[in-house]
Order: structure tokens, then C-alpha cells, then sequence
């Protein structure tokens, strides 16, 4: 028996002539995110963002798995000190941690990634 292929998503093209520019795509999950920083007894609370330059495939596979999306954040979140969450440059590194924890639950439950970008609309530490 032969599997089917994995369906792979693909760049959408903005309807510019001459150009090999991409649309963007974001999305954000509703509910902000809280949980402590490690070792630390306050807390962050932050909203998340992301973006794909892929096709609408890749954001509705995350709004089909956001559960499992926002507890595999609230670990990454968790593992971040407070002083790595008040820098920018540790804001950058928590950015692309997220990303990868979620590209890589994506790729197991979808056999595709596809998100480029992390965003913080909101980022609060108390």
C-alpha cells in the first residue's frame, strides 16, 4: 500500500505584479498566558502572536490545536527566568523558543510547522 504524501503548505504571493513579496498572516490566541518565570515567585502574563508567510492551512492547524499549543508555551514561558523576560534580547530568545516548541508540536500533529514568527502584544511581569 502506498501513503499518501503529507500536504505541504505553500507561499502565498501578494497580487503585486513584479514583485516576490508575501502575504502575512497572523494570528493571536485569546487568552493571555500566565505562569512564574523559573525559581521566581512572581508571575508573567503575556499574550502571544504569531505570523506565517504560508498558506491559511498554517493558522488553522493552530486554532485546531491550541490547547496543546498553549500548554507546550506555558512550558517554555516556565523555564525562562525573570531577568531572561526583562531583557530584550531574552524577550527574542523566549520568541523563538516558543516557536520551535510550537513548530515542532505542529510537525508531530500536522507533519508541518510553518510559523515564522512569535509576537508579545501584551508582556507584564509583577
Amino acid at each position: 500500500s502506498t501513503e499518501p504524501a503529507a500536504p505541504t503548505a505553500q507561499k502565498v504571493p501578494r497580487p503585486v505584479p513584479e514583485t516576490d513579496s508575501f502575504v502575512t498572516t497572523y494570528f493571536t490566541f485569546p487568552d493571555p498566558l500566565t505562569t512564574n518565570p523559573a525559581g521566581s515567585r512572581r508571575f508573567v502574563q503575556l499574550t502571544v502572536s504569531l505570523s506565517t508567510q504560508y498558506d491559511a492551512q498554517v493558522m488553522t492547524h493552530v486554532e485546531t490545536h491550541k490547547v496543546a499549543l498553549q500548554s507546550d508555551m506555558l512550558a517554555v514561558i516556565g523555564s525562562f527566568a525573570e531577568d531572561q523576560m526583562t531583557s530584550l534580547d531574552g524577550r527574542a530568545q523566549l520568541a523563538n523558543a516558543l516557536r520551535d516548541a510550537i513548530n515542532a508540536r505542529l510537525e508531530t500533529l500536522e507533519g508541518f510547522g510553518g510559523i515564522e514568527d512569535v509576537f508579545f502584544p501584551s508582556f507584564v511581569v509583577q
